[in-house]
């Protein structure tokens, strides 16, 4: 994944006027806008998301692929979901979801070992792997006071790997450092405070929450302006100082306060963050296979972890994993040219404490990718279009509308122009949008490990709903899942049609024309 990607995303209503009102006040929730169907996740019914999509039809002569059911795999998404919500139900209210290490984890591994025997894989196997101490945030608590008022920052969330406070907490001078940028820091004395500074998904990354931990903060709160106030898990923050994330509307809250204070005391943060390493944990790699008429190889991989329900990000490309075996087992042993390999991978929603299954499958790359045609990374490969803040709408909104985000993607590198033309041609036939351009290198996903030495696919979309807890599974369109998995089962049957000299390269053993773009 990119490394200490720190954009926070966040996404539609919580409470209002926090700043006006004791932490313990809990206001009647109301709705921000017309836009506005709910304050509690999600935004809008199963029902009418299920309704309202638009289905994009078989195209002539596309009718074999017509088997895909795309209603079924959001299925599996809501199994999913519902397997992250057992672990956070047993005992972890905070930072849960199918969890690397934990039952939530094991848990997935054994349904998905079950789902690939009960649609005909062979060599079905759960693979165990070793786990360096795992970061596991146990609790934490934000409140802030200033004009005789205390309000609770409840949309608080630690960066990944943020190290914890010393026992009881600390109580910290706000310091409103707006974008974070060199001029919002000039003049102002951060050493030992805790630092508010803010951004948004497509403004600049202005690097605030280094800069504010290289002038001495003490704790950093990166607040999200997007519409909202999401819990959202961002990725290692790489400071000294415990960096956390807050939702727009708790952010709002604290910046009023600061104002307030004008010329008066500044507002106090108390923070507290109880942090622990967890040693001998183990996760898994799940395999299972089906066979071709040859021992040429194509791999299909999806990551099994996920933040809260981890519903778009990785519940859809598990889904369609499944999806892609069901079809593709259906057909004779015979006719399928090359064998088809499926990994559930462990993940990477741990940081440099993880990618074990990565770093393991990249040490037996020889054995494994030698006849390798193609690998297909399956990540979010659904994700329903938002808009943050429609023009003229009244509210302070992200609206959702009845189709699916347009996908970045990647399909070999600049030497394989062939595979690149079959993706676009499959995709584009199939109603999956696609940026015009692919990427130089494969979008932030696991395919980042496997294209140096094997021709790797991959197809995603990084939405507003990201790591959060708004990610449900109401947010992954099965019209989409649908496009994107006869899609990809065309790349398939399209790779399946050339030799493999079409896309394996000798060199394919580390190094690659685009690594370094």
């Amino acid at each position: 994944m990119r490394k200490a990607f720190f954009c926070t995303c966040a996404a539609a209503a919580l409470l209002s006027g926090l700043a006006d009102r004791p932490a313990l006040a809990q206001p009647a929730a109301k709705p921000r806008s017309t836009i506005a169907q709910s304050l509690t996740p999600p935004a809008i019914s199963t029902s009418r998301v299920q309704e309202g999509l638009i289905e994009f039809p078989l195209p002539k002569g596309e009718e074999a692929y017509g088997s895909i059911d795309g209603k079924k795999m959001h299925r599996y998404v809501e199994e999913l979901a519902q397997i992250s919500r057992r672990y956070r139900d047993n005992g972890h209210p905070k930072f849960w979801g199918r969890i690397i290490g934990t039952s939530g984890d094991h848990e997935t591994n054994e349904w998905l070992a079950g789902k690939f025997r009960t649609l005909g894989l062979t060599d079905v196997r759960i693979q165990p792997l070793d786990l360096a101490p795992q970061w596991m945030p146990k609790d934490w608590t934000v409140t802030m006071t200033g004009g005789g008022k205390t309000i609770s920052l409840n949309s608080a969330q630690p960066a990944y790997l943020a190290d914890g406070l010393p026992a009881g907490g600390v109580e910290l001078e706000a310091v409103y450092a707006g974008l974070g940028t060199e001029a919002d820091f000039k003049g102002k004395d951060v050493r030992g405070k805790a630092v508010f500074v803010y951004s948004m998904q497509g403004l600049k990354n202005e690097g605030a929450v280094k800069r504010a931990d290289s002038l001495g903060a003490a704790v950093v709160f990166d607040v999200s302006m997007l519409p909202g106030n999401m819990h959202y898990i961002a990725y290692p923050s790489d400071t000294k100082a415990p960096s956390l994330v807050l939702g727009n509307d708790d952010g709002v809250a604290a910046r009023e306060m600061i104002e307030a204070a004008k010329t008066g005391p500044a507002p106090k943060v108390k923070v507290t963050l109880e942090v622990e390493k967890v040693p001998n944990l183990k996760t898994a790699l799940v395999w299972g296979t089906l066979p071709g008429a040859t021992d040429e190889t194509i791999y299909i991989t999806a990551h099994k972890d996920g933040w809260f329900d981890g519903a778009g990000d990785n519940g859809g490309g598990v889904a369609s994993m499944l999806g892609l075996a069901e079809y593709f087992a259906k057909i004779p042993k015979e006719k399928r040219r090359r064998t088809i390999i499926f990994i559930g991978l462990d993940g990477h929603h741990n940081g440099p404490d993880g990618a074990a299954g990565k770093t393991w499958l990249t040490a037996n790359k020889d054995k494994l990718f030698a006849k390798t045609a193609i690998l297909i990374n399956d990540e979010h490969p659904s994700t329903i279009v938002t808009q943050a803040r429609p023009r003229y709408y009244p509210g302070d909104e992200l609206a959702w509308a009845n189709t699916y985000m347009p996908m970045e993607w990647y399909a070999g590198g600049k030497d394989r122009p062939e595979l690149r033309k079959i993706v676009w041609d499959s995709f584009r036939k199939f109603g999956v949008p696609l940026e015009f351009d692919p990427s130089p290198t494969p979008p932030a996903s696991d395919a980042s490990y496997f294209y140096r030495f094997t021709p790797a696919i991959d197809a995603s979309e990084y939405h507003n709903y990201f790591h959060t807890d708004w990610e449900t599974p109401e947010t992954v369109p099965w019209t989409g899942l649908q496009a994107a998995t006869r899609a990809y089962a065309k790349v398939i049957d399209e790779v399946n049609k050339r030799p493999l000299s079409t896309f394996k390269r000798p060199e394919d053993t580390g190094n690659h024309p685009d690594f370094d773009e």
